[in-house]
């Protein structure tokens, strides 16, 4: 080998050493006591920027460890629990409370269940017997209602309570028979003089005596009005033939409406304009079923059978209104007719 070419060969190997670390050789040179400044400061760059290199490696390794794998290999820890605070049971003397559930019959019996009225009971002088007949033949075959009592005297009324204690009497019968419904009707023996309730005469047709007779019905209606009656149908009189009686029987009939207003439970059932036409007294009318009569006798005062069935039909109406009557639900029975065949020849 010649000279010139073994110098090649050194060089070319020199050179690669160089090449293949040319930062180490750079510091090396920098090292020297021969290096210019730039080499050094080339040299200085060189290990700044190796140092950032290195430093940008160990974040980016830090960065990719997993840290949870590293908890779930990691030796498990076996952490004691304290044990559960159970709290003492005080053992309760207080009496048990008991909630009672609301019993279901006794909702149903307070909702009060309206007691149908059964218990009729008629009062008064000789007028009331045709009418309270009537009434009870009605109530008998078309309500089915066989509880009806007829109480009358002839002769009697508020008036002569020193012949007839008409206060006593019905006293003693509401409480014997406890009506659920009175029919009361007066006035065709009141038409004379008055001894007040303070044992004074009053003569007919004062003043005096109007307030005597008043405080009589007064009296009468507060009577009727207590328990077990729960309504009372005060008929008023029908106007009459007879002048006189038309002339007492107007005074008699406002005195009961009036009184009438200040008792719930009593309805006065005026009368007068269904026995007569134009103002005036109509002697024959005709019922509900068209049929027409003679609706008073002779004297003037007390009715035919005929005028007390419609008398007794005002009365009933009154009772439907009022709702003491229901009105039956059945419906007629109408008759199935059968087909026929006509034959033809």
């Amino acid at each position: 080998m010649k000279d010139h070419d073994f110098l090649l060969i050194v060089t070319s190997v020199t050179l690669v050493l160089i090449l293949s670390n040319l930062t180490l050789f750079i510091k090396s040179l920098a090292s020297s006591k021969f290096a210019s400044p730039q080499l050094k400061q080339a040299a200085e760059h060189l290990k700044i920027e190796s140092y950032r290199k290195n430093e940008q490696a160990f974040w980016s390794k830090i960065k990719e460890v997993n840290t949870d794998q590293i908890n779930t290999t990691s030796e498990t820890v076996v952490v004691e629990k304290p044990p559960e605070y159970k709290p003492k049971q005080v053992p309760n003397n207080k009496p048990k409370q008991t909630i009672k559930k609301p019993n279901k019959q006794q909702k149903i019996s307070k909702s009060k269940v309206e007691k149908p009225y059964s218990r009729f009971l008629v009062v008064g002088d000789s007028i009331v017997l045709d009418v309270g007949v009537q009434l009870q033949s009605t109530l008998q075959k078309s309500y089915k209602i066989s509880h009806i009592k007829i109480d009358y005297k002839i002769s009697t009324g508020l008036n002569r309570i020193d012949y007839y204690d008409w206060y006593a009497r019905t006293n003693q019968l509401i409480n014997a028979y406890k009506p659920d419904v009175l029919v009361v009707m007066f006035g065709g023996n009141d038409d004379q003089d008055i001894t007040d309730f303070q044992g004074k005469y009053r003569r007919i047709l004062t003043t005096e005596w109007k307030q005597a007779y008043r405080e009589r019905v007064e009296k009468y209606a507060k009577l009727v009005s207590s328990p077990p009656v729960r309504k009372v149908y005060w008929i008023g009189q029908p106007i009459s033939s007879k002048p006189r009686y038309s002339k007492f029987f107007l005074i008699f009939n406002e005195i009961y409406r009036e009184v009438s207003k200040n008792y719930p439970k009593i309805e006065y059932i005026s009368s007068w304009e269904k026995f007569s036409v134009g103002g005036k007294f109509a002697p024959i009318l005709a019922d509900k079923s068209g049929k027409r009569g003679y609706v008073k006798a002779n004297d003037g005062v007390h009715l035919t059978p005929h005028g007390a069935k419609i008398l007794s039909s005002l009365v009933m109406e009154k009772m439907l209104q009022d709702k003491i009557l229901k009105t039956s639900k059945k419906k007629p029975v109408v008759p199935k007719l059968k087909p026929t065949m006509e034959k033809v020849n």
